[in-house]
Order: structure tokens, then C-alpha cells, then sequence
């Protein structure tokens, strides 16, 4: 007889029911999370897997469109680009062996540490879709760092030598700080430039890490329109990014190449030929020299010294050679032309006899009696003649440069007069020259000095202020609009860009010219003004007239202007040559100046730093610069006058045409490289002499 009881009936069903349902609930659950994992990659991640999908067959690679030009007014090409090679990575295609080929590539390419450092970075940055958008390890490769990829393509997955046009200035420095220059744009930048692109719905395509970007100057201020649109390429390739051999007949002809699109042309006032003349004629470390077209307002030279090489900056610049510029006692990345602002010197006495005129301090018959100083309670101020230049009227005082006929103007006035018809002639504010960072300039009235200055304003320092010195400061395009305006009765807005066209020539946009405002004085204060400034260089006793006669004695033309020479450090007891004190305690030397004088066509600001007189260190490189204007205007009409040929260019103070010929075009993106598989194509308030 069996000791076990047998089981109760129902007790196997009882048992197997608890097992039933909880293998179904693994089952259903089971099912959920396949559900679940297929919607992830089916609808949540579909796209981006078939984006990588399509990546392991097909490669886009853009097709970098050629920068727009920059043209002179002639029509001479100044900046555009040359065919270069730069090596991209795709991290995606070197796998784990990307640190590797990195390494290799640095030894092969001669990578600098920056470069180095920048390429890891990014490979460490690459996630998720950007492991398949190549980045660029280096730009603008030799012919033998080429070469010797060539000959180990096959052992570097993922890396690929692309044709880029590389921008090519063709004059190195001469104007380079007008022209600009372009470098690599930064992770912050990129987010901002992008953003601005959404914005405005632009036809362009993102910026990526690696792009170059216009960083100063007018490759800044235009980088919309100079930019292109580029284009794409479309190649099959293999799980490592190697051309496939039958390329052509997996991808339709029509869908292989979307082209790209050059970026439009900036034509420029600039008269090359002159600008190339002044260059090699000015004889300054550093400074300025500026000419404007008196009938339209736009430049025609613009030489600002010293500047870097732009060819230079539009590359991978070290930090050290970086460090090297900006570490320069001469600061050659300021602008000086507009960014940098000077004492004016005794250029400013046609502004204090402007005020003193409509003021009423002074009629135009004026005379004042020079006894070589001037002398207000216990302080005394020199004139820039020891003797004394006796009884001076306007054009006396502005020929000769008295300095006692403006200081006694000064007083009379104050600073606040001074500082009135300073801001109503266009000093003391922007010019609306077309290029960011244009500083103001001080002009100082009574509550400026209050403000920044110890123990506030005293009367003394109107009678600094009326030759150019004291707190006055302003910058040489200042002074550029200044003259003209005195030149004209109009107070211009400089410009230099005169058009821009499409590749074809088209002309898009043509910019006319602007004044800003009149020269609002009385008829016979800019005459006695101007009579003064003819005195300075056509009479004997004028300040500029020896250099005229040198530089002009066989041109037929009648020029007017003015002197200057501002105090840098405060005048001491006894006056040295420039020789004699060390570079950067040696004055400024100014020289304005317009021509002809009875119907000006050019004007002319001289700026050499730290060279002493304005007569000797400025003024002969205005001189020969009018002289050389003239000579071009008489080829220009000779050349216009012959046989009908090719479009005449425009003369040098001639405004542009309406219908301009025909555009340079830009050059091509350079041809691929015939690669193997896997590669894929205030000082000084004492007095000063301000001759």
C-alpha cells in the first residue's frame, strides 16, 4: 500500500494556470519591448539610420564656391583665389584607427601643434550624425605634402584632399587693412552665423568648423556677398570612403553634381595706379595717406601703414607668429585711418578761424600783432617763430602758421565755440566710413574737461585747443572730410565701394554719392578761410610753398592747404630735431590738401607718425601724389581721345559709369587631384608750434 496520498483533483490544473500566465506575461512583455526597440529605429531614429545607411554608399562632399573678387575702379583684380588642396577626415570611415591616422598624418603633412591640437578636438567632438561630415585637418597643403599622400592613400581610411579655392591677395600688404582678411571661423561664431542664416532665409549653406569667414575689413563687411553659394558631390564609396570602381553607374548623371555659385564682385574707387605710387612714395614707419575724389566723395587712395599680410593672416597663423603682431609696439592690426586719432596740429587753425569768423571774434580783416609769444595771467605760450611774425591778418596767419593770431582766438572764444563748430564741420563724430570699429574723435568742450580732467576746465586750454593741441583729437579720415568740405562746401560720407556685380558683370547694387551735410558757414568765411590756405602754398612766406615748388615747378596747377605738426610729448624748454629724441616721442607731421584750388578735383590727407615737421615729412608725398593724379587724368583723356578699342578706364576723379564693362571672372574651383581609390576630390597741453 502506497504511503503517498494521491493528489486532489484539480491540482495539477491549479498548479499549471500560475505558469501559463506568467510565461505569457514574459511573452507580451517580450513583444512590447521588440515593439518598443522597432518604433525607436523604424520612426525615432529612422531617418538617422538610413542617413548612415546612404553614407556607407553614397558620400556628399561640397563643392566650395569661389570668393567674389575685389577690382579697383580700372577693372585691376586685387583679391581673388588660387587653386589649393586641403586634407579633410571622416571620422566615421577610420574607425578606431582615427587617433592613429591622425598621428600619421602629422607627421606627414608637417602639422604645427595647433594644428594638432585643433584636428584631435574635433575628432573628439565628432558624435553621432557628425562622425560622418569630414572636418579639415589641414589647409592649403604643398605640392610634396600632396605627394606624399598620394603615394599612402590607400593606407589612410577617411581622409580625403579636397579642392578649395584659397583667397589670394595679390599685392600682399598694400591695403591691407581695408581689404581685410579672412581666418577660421570659431565654435561660438559658427553657432551666431548660422543662426543669422536661418534668420534670413539665405540660400547659403551652414558654416562648418573649418570654414574661413571674412574677419576685418571688407572681406568682413561683405562677407554675405563675397561668400558664393556652395555646391555638393555626390560619389559612392565603400564601408571605408573609398571610390567604388563603377562610380558612374550607380548614381544617375543628373543627381552626381549640384554646382556651385560665385560670390559676387566688389568694384572699388581705388585707383590702383595711384595707390601702388603712393606706397612706394611715402616714406613713413607708419601712418596714413588718404585721397578722396572731391566731386563724388569716394577714395581713391587709402595707404595704411604698417599692416600684416593678409595672405599671411588667411592662413593657419601660429600662436607664436600671432603673438609676434600683437605684441608690436607698432600695433600693425590697427586702422588707423579710423581707428586711431591724433592732435591735429595747426590743420585744425582753418577750424578755429571758421569759429572765430562766426563767432564774431574776428572779421575778416582781422590783424593781430605777433611778438613770438602770447601771454594769459602767469602763463605764456610760444609761437612757432621765436622773433615773432609781426602783424598778421587770415591769410598771413594761415600761410605762415602764427600760432599768436589763434591763441588769442582761442581765448576769445573758449572751448565750448570751438568745440561747436568743430561737431558742425563733422569732427568729433563717425564719418559713416563703410568699415566697422570708426572711432569718434574727442573734441572737448568746457563739460568735457570737467569731466576728465583734475581741477576742470580753465580758460588756458581753449588756447591749446585752437592749434590742435591740448585734448582735440581726430582721426585722418576726419580730417579727409574736413578739407573736402572746405574744398567744396560739402561734408561727404567717404565711400569705396562703387558696385557690386554677379560674376557676369552684372551690376546688382551701384552706390551713388553721399553728402551727409553742408558746410553751413557764411560766404565769406570759408572765402577767407580758403584765401589762407592758397597763402600756405603759393606765397613765399607759406609754410608748404618750398615743397610745391620743388615737387610741382613744372605742372600747371594751383593747389591749397595746410601744415601741421602735432605735439606728441609737452614742449620742453629747448627744440629738438626729430634725430634727436628717440621715435616715439618725435611729433606727428600733417599735411591737407586740395587741387585744383579754384575747382578741386582731389583731396589729399598726409599722416607720418613720430617724423617731425609737416612741411618736410609730409607734405612731398601729397605733392608728388596730386602731381601723379594729373599725370594719369591727362593719359586717361589721351587714351580716351585714340582709337576706339577695349572700354577706356575710368580716370581718377571721374564718377563711375552707369554701364560698366564687362566683369573679370573669378577662376574655377581647381581641378581634383587625379587621386586612387578612397579619395574624393592726448599727450601735451603745453604750447606748440603747428606749422
Amino acid at each position: 500500500m502506497s504511503l503517498i496520498p494521491p493528489s486532489a483533483p484539480g491540482a495539477a490544473q491549479k498548479e499549471f494556470k500560475p505558469r501559463l500566465v506568467w510565461a505569457t506575461g514574459i511573452a507580451v512583455l517580450a513583444f512590447v519591448v521588440l515593439v518598443g526597440r522597432l518604433y525607436q529605429l523604424q520612426i525615432l531614429q529612422g531617418d538617422e539610420y538610413k542617413e548612415r545607411a546612404d553614407e556607407n554608399f553614397v558620400k556628399e562632399l561640397r563643392v566650395p564656391a569661389d570668393r567674389g573678387l575685389v577690382l579697383d575702379r580700372n577693372r585691376r583684380v586685387l583679391v581673388d583665389s588660387r587653386p589649393s588642396y586641403d586634407v579633410t577626415l571622416t571620422p566615421y570611415f577610420c574607425g578606431k584607427q582615427c587617433d592613429d591616422i591622425l598621428s600619421r598624418l602629422a607627421t606627414m603633412l608637417q602639422m604645427s601643434p595647433d594644428e594638432m591640437d585643433r584636428a584631435q578636438l574635433q575628432l573628439k567632438n565628432a558624435r553621432k550624425l557628425e562622425r560622418f561630415r569630414p572636418f579639415t585637418v589641414k589647409v592649403d597643403i604643398s605640392r610634396e605634402e600632396l605627394d606624399r599622400y598620394l603615394s599612402q592613400q590607400m593606407e589612410l581610411p577617411g581622409v580625403d584632399v579636397q579642392p578649395v579655392p584659397h583667397r589670394n591677395y595679390r599685392y600682399a600688404g598694400l591695403g591691407g587693412h581695408l581689404i581685410g582678411y579672412m581666418n577660421e571661423v570659431g565654435a561660438d561664431e559658427l553657432k551666431r552665423l548660422n543662426e543669422e542664416l536661418e534668420r534670413t532665409d539665405s540660400p547659403q549653406g551652414a558654416y562648418l568648423l573649418g570654414d574661413y569667414v571674412g574677419r576685418r575689413g571688407l572681406e568682413r563687411r561683405y562677407e554675405r556677398e563675397l561668400r558664393g553659394i556652395d555646391g555638393k558631390e555626390r560619389i559612392p564609396v565603400d564601408a571605408k570612403g573609398r571610390r567604388k570602381d563603377d562610380a558612374d553607374n550607380l548614381i544617375p548623371e543628373d543627381q552626381r553634381l549640384v554646382p556651385s555659385t560665385p560670390g559676387d564682385n566688389l568694384v572699388l574707387s581705388l585707383d590702383w595706379r595711384l595707390q601702388e605710387f603712393a606706397e612706394k612714395t611715402f616714406p613713413a614707419t607708419a601712418g596714413v595717406v588718404l585721397a578722396m575724389d572731391a566731386k563724388t566723395g569716394f577714395l581713391l587712395v587709402l595707404v595704411d601703414r604698417p599692416a600684416p599680410d593678409p595672405n599671411k593672416m588667411s592662413g593657419r597663423i601660429t600662436s607664436t607668429e600671432l603673438a609676434a603682431i600683437h605684441s608690436d609696439p607698432l600695433q600693425p592690426e590697427l586702422f588707423r585711418a579710423i581707428q586711431q586719432h591724433y592732435h591735429p596740429g595747426s590743420t585744425f587753425k582753418a577750424l578755429t578761424s571758421i569759429a572765430a569768423l562766426e563767432e564774431g571774434v574776428y572779421k575778416p580783416n582781422t590783424t593781430v600783432f605777433c611778438p613770438g609769444h602770447f601771454s594769459m595771467g602767469r602763463a605764456r605760450w610760444r609761437c612757432d617763430k621765436d622773433s615773432g611774425h609781426g602783424y598778421v591778418d587770415f591769410e598771413h596767419a594761415l600761410g605762415a602758421s602764427c600760432d599768436v593770431f589763434f591763441y588769442q582766438a582761442g581765448a576769445l572764444l573758449g572751448a565750448d565755440a570751438i568745440a561747436k563748430w568743430a561737431r558742425k564741420s563733422g569732427l568729433g563724430a563717425p564719418t559713416g566710413f563703410d568699415i566697422a570699429g570708426e572711432i569718434p574723435g574727442v573734441i572737448p568742450d568746457a563739460a568735457w574737461h570737467d569731466a576728465h580732467i583734475p581741477g576742470g576746465y580753465q580758460k588756458g586750454m581753449a588756447v591749446n585747443l585752437s592749434i590742435g593741441q591740448g585734448d582735440v583729437n581726430v582721426t585722418p579720415m576726419q580730417q579727409l572730410v574736413f578739407y573736402a568740405a572746405l574744398a567744396t562746401g560739402k561734408i561727404w560720407r567717404p565711400q569705396v565701394v562703387q558696385r557690386i556685380e554677379d560674376a557676369d558683370g552684372k551690376v546688382l547694387q551701384e552706390f551713388a554719392p553721399d553728402v551727409r551735410s553742408k558746410l553751413d558757414v557764411q560766404p565769406s568765411t570759408r572765402e577767407t578761410v580758403l584765401k589762407g590756405l592758397f597763402a600756405a602754398v603759393n606765397q613765399p612766406f607759406g609754410t608748404g610753398y618750398y615743397v610745391k615748388q620743388k615737387e610741382l615747378k613744372d605742372v600747371d596747377v594751383t593747389v591749397s592747404g595746410k601744415t601741421g605738426t602735432a605735439q606728441v610729448v609737452k614742449l620742453g624748454a629747448r627744440r629738438l630735431k626729430a634725430e634727436q629724441v628717440s621715435y616715439f616721442e618725435r611729433d606727428h607731421a600733417w599735411f591737407a590738401a586740395f587741387a585744383p584750388a579754384e575747382d578741386p578735383e582731389i583731396v589729399v590727407v598726409v599722416l607720418n607718425e613720430h617724423s617731425g615737421f609737416g612741411a618736410s615729412n609730409a607734405a612731398p608725398t601729397a605733392m608728388a601724389l596730386i602731381r601723379r593724379f594729373l599725370e594719369l587724368k591727362k593719359e586717361d583723356a589721351a587714351e580716351r581721345a585714340g582709337p576706339a578699342a577695349a572700354p577706356a578706364p575710368l580716370s581718377p576723379g571721374a564718377p563711375p559709369p552707369s554701364t560698366p564693362p564687362p566683369a573679370a571672372k573669378p577662376p574655377t574651383t581647381p581641378e581634383k587631384p587625379k587621386l586612387g581609390a578612397g579619395v574624393a576630390p592726448g599727450a601735451g597741453q603745453g604750447a606748440r608750434r603747428g606749422a
